[in-house]
């Protein structure tokens, strides 16, 4: 057991796994775990050249999380419209409110964090602790700006396609990763 992540086959092939770490029936962690990993996928970051660095790589974190909580979103909806199992529909509250708890607590980080008052200072006053490696607190707090974007323009989730298709990949100062 440990943090979920994405492992290359060992065989030199272009296969890997997404590995979850979740208890017994934990179907809702399960899907929110491999939704972010799958993510990464999406982002180009599960091949051998693939070195998640700072300064950048918060942004794909927040992409991927945005992702992965999007991805309980329609999980939610389509299990208590059509449960694959007949009469199991109230399993798609559940998730929901997974997805919910998620949300209330990256909520709470932004508003402590001063990014629902002002997105351009937050990052200013906050720049060296947003830009740490992994999913950081920053980084789950603006997961919910992005999701924001997702539920606004869909079609804007093909673009984590485009993400880290260049030498340098997160570890690339962030006005050259977005320029």
């Amino acid at each position: 057991s440990g943090t979920p992540a994405i492992w290359l086959h060992p065989d030199g092939s272009s296969m890997a796994w997404i590995i979850v770490d979740i208890g017994e029936r934990d179907w809702s962690k399960l899907a929110y775990q491999f939704g972010h990993e799958l993510g990464h996928v999406l982002c180009n970051s599960w091949q051998p050249d693939a070195r998640p660095a700072p300064p950048c790589q918060w942004i794909e974190e927040t992409m991927v999380e945005a992702h992965s909580l999007r991805g309980l979103a329609r999980l939610a909806k389509s299990w208590k419209e059509a449960p694959p199992f007949a009469g199991d529909n109230a399993f798609g509250d559940a998730i929901a409110r997974y997805r919910q708890d998620i949300i209330d607590r990256y909520a709470a980080l932004a508003e402590s964090q001063g990014l629902t008052r002002d997105a351009a200072a937050w990052f200013a006053d906050h720049r060296g602790e947003i830009e740490m490696p992994a999913l950081n607190p920053f980084a789950q707090a603006m997961s919910l700006t992005i999701l924001a974007e997702y539920g606004r323009a869909p079609d804007c989730v093909e673009a984590l396609g485009a993400l880290n298709r260049w030498p340098g990949r997160t570890s690339m100062p962030i006005a050259e990763y977005l320029g």
